[in-house]
This record gives C-alpha cells, sequence and structure tokens, in this order.
C-alpha cells in the first residue's frame, strides 16, 4: 500500500476521492479512461526506470513494420527486480479492488505473464498506429477488459511527439491527446470502442518507456465475434500503404497476414536487419 498513494486515500474513512475518479472514467469519451498523475510513488518509478535496459534482457519482442515500430518484453521474459515489483503491485487484490471501484468492472483476473505488457520502448521515429488491442487472452481467452500504463519519461514535450492518442471511429478523428509523462498512469477500458495509438512518431534522441498492464474477465457472450488480434483505423493522417494495410489486416485472414509478416522478416533477416515483425 506504501507504493500506491491513492489507495491510502481509498481506504480513509469518508474519502470522495475514489468516487469522483470513478464518475470521470465513465464519463470520459471517447470511451472510459482516467489519466491520474502519481498513482504510483517516485521511488517505486525511479527505481523501475533504473532497470528498464531492454538490450540486457532475454526473449524481448521487436517490431517494425508500417504499423508500429517498438520494443517490449515477452511471455518469456525474466523482468529486473524493481520492474517485477512494480507488476506484484498491480496484480495484487488490494489494487484490483481498487480499479473494480474506479471502474465498476467485477471479477477483474490480471496476467502475471503479461501477454502484450510489460515493458514497452519506443525510439526515435518510432510509432503505433491507432489500432484497437486483442479481445481475447490467446492462452486463456479470458476477455481483455482494462489496459494499465505507466509511463517513465522525465521532461517530455508535446515537440517530443509520442502523445497518446484516443481516437472516435465515426467520424474518424482524434478526440484526446495524453502526454506520456514520468508517473502518469493512464487506465482504459478495452473495447470495440477503444481506439488508441500514438502514431505521431518519437523524435530523434527521445525514448518513450512505459510499463502496461491488461486486466481481464470471463468471456461475456456478446463479445464472441470480436476480433482476436489487433486492428488498426484507416485515417487520411496515414500515408497510402499503411491505409491499405489497415483494411488488409481487417479483411486478410490472420494466417494469410501471418504468413506476410513471416516474409517481411526473413527478407530483413536476408539484408541483414534480424529485426522481428
Amino acid at each position: 500500500m506504501a507504493d500506491i498513494s491513492l489507495l491510502r486515500e481509498l481506504v480513509r474513512p469518508g474519502s470522495a476521492l475514489p468516487d469522483q475518479l470513478a464518475r470521470r472514467y465513465a464519463t470520459a469519451r471517447p470511451f472510459p479512461h482516467l489519466v491520474m498523475d502519481n498513482l504510483f510513488t517516485a521511488e517505486l518509478l525511479e527505481n523501475a526506470l533504473r532497470e528498464f535496459d531492454l538490450s540486457a534482457l532475454n526473449d524481448v519482442n521487436v517490431f517494425r513494420d508500417r504499423m508500429q515500430a517498438k520494443q517490449s518484453t515477452s511471455m518469456a521474459t525474466a523482468l529486473p527486480p524493481a520492474v517485477q515489483r512494480f507488476f506484484d503491485i498491480v496484480h495484487g487484490a488490494p489494487f484490483l479492488r481498487l480499479v473494480t471501484r474506479l471502474t465498476g468492472i467485477t471479477g477483474l483476473v490480471p496476467d502475471p505473464y503479461l501477454y502484450g505488457g510489460g515493458m514497452h520502448e519506443v525510439g526515435g521515429q518510432g510509432q503505433f498506429q491507432v489500432h484497437l488491442d486483442f479481445s481475447h487472452h490467446p492462452v486463456t481467452n479470458l476477455e481483455n477488459r482494462l489496459a494499465l500504463l505507466t509511463y517513465l519519461n522525465a521532461g517530455w514535450d508535446h515537440a517530443d511527439g509520442g502523445g497518446l492518442e484516443l481516437w472516435h471511429d465515426a467520424p474518424r478523428r482524434r478526440a484526446v491527446e495524453i502526454r506520456p509523462l514520468f508517473a502518469r498512469t493512464v487506465l482504459m477500458e478495452q473495447s470495440a470502442r477503444a481506439w488508441h495509438g500514438h502514431p505521431q512518431p518519437v523524435q530523434p534522441g527521445r525514448v518513450r518507456r512505459a510499463l502496461i498492464a491488461y486486466f481481464y474477465t470471463a468471456p461475456r457472450p456478446e463479445t464472441r465475434d470480436r476480433s482476436k488480434t489487433t486492428l488498426y483505423l484507416p485515417n487520411s493522417r496515414q500515408s497510402v500503404a499503411q491505409r491499405l494495410e489497415a483494411v488488409l489486416r481487417r479483411l486478410a485472414p490472420p494466417l494469410i497476414m501471418d504468413a506476410a509478416r513471416a516474409r517481411r522478416r526473413a527478407r530483413r533477416k536476408a539484408q541483414g536487419g534480424g529485426q522481428q515483425a
């Protein structure tokens, strides 16, 4: 509890803050989300940042294609101790009770293996086009309900790029831009309307770092037909090639897209790049 200032406020008798935050979450547009500064203590996050070195870790994912350019840990990565401490807190029962109170979602289940989550890093010119995250966990088939993103970027200006954008899909336009400032946490709904990304490239010389976790519930019948893979939102700010790929990813079966990514990986490896898509 000492590492979560809001949790101390939550258990204080008569505190109005949790209910205020819950109302902000429920009424946020374009979909429910909450931006909280200093939810976690500076000491906890500074310790995590000191150990944030993906080059020293095993089994790191590298994504590099038209739609995204970034690196992240995988389910097999052994996390540094201070980073693991952060996720142990996030996955604990006291924090889950807090998240339930803020969102109204009961029966939340964490994923200690951090599929799609963990440590995320975006270097100069890196980006992630506006998208919907995966709807179900590929191993447990639990439904993805919430994403928690905590940023570790000191002195981050708007000109540095990489702002988290939340979008309307009809009409297609940006509704909110959130700067990825140090100790800023975003809690956001995962659903068929939760379009988000950071399509503006990170400027050369800057590195955007985040700690990300997802929370799940048992699958609901009405979400059975949602795509289980990442979907992208075609929009006028993208290049022609990016818009085409976003459309193809919606239409093409996953096996075809997987085969195309495998061909790109093999081509880059033959050229000496050795990157993964």
